[in-house]
């Protein structure tokens, strides 16, 4: 069985979540792979045992990301009331 340590798949969890925001055409699809790059991040952080910083980091990511995510769905809902989206 082959065993991938800790920081590595932090790494790939990065790098996953790079590419894939990159590749992705939809802004949803952006944001979730941005909350996969900053899980990537955040698990980086606490692989090297700074976990004040890993448990701040992950509530500022996470409300980033919901507030990101409610101003999209508010700019999806303003384009569709002026008739700009499709």
């Amino acid at each position: 069985m082959v065993m991938i340590e800790f920081p590595y798949a932090a790494v790939i969890l990065m790098i996953v979540g790079a590419i894939g925001g990159l590749l992705q055409t939809r802004p949803i699809d952006k944001i979730l792979m941005l909350a996969v790059l900053g899980d990537g991040l955040i698990s980086m952080i606490a692989a090297y045992q700074y976990l004040d910083v890993a448990m701040a980091s992950s509530f500022m990511t996470f409300v980033g990301i919901i507030i990101i995510m409610i101003g999209l769905i508010r700019t999806l809902e303003i384009k569709k009331a002026r008739g700009e989206l499709f």
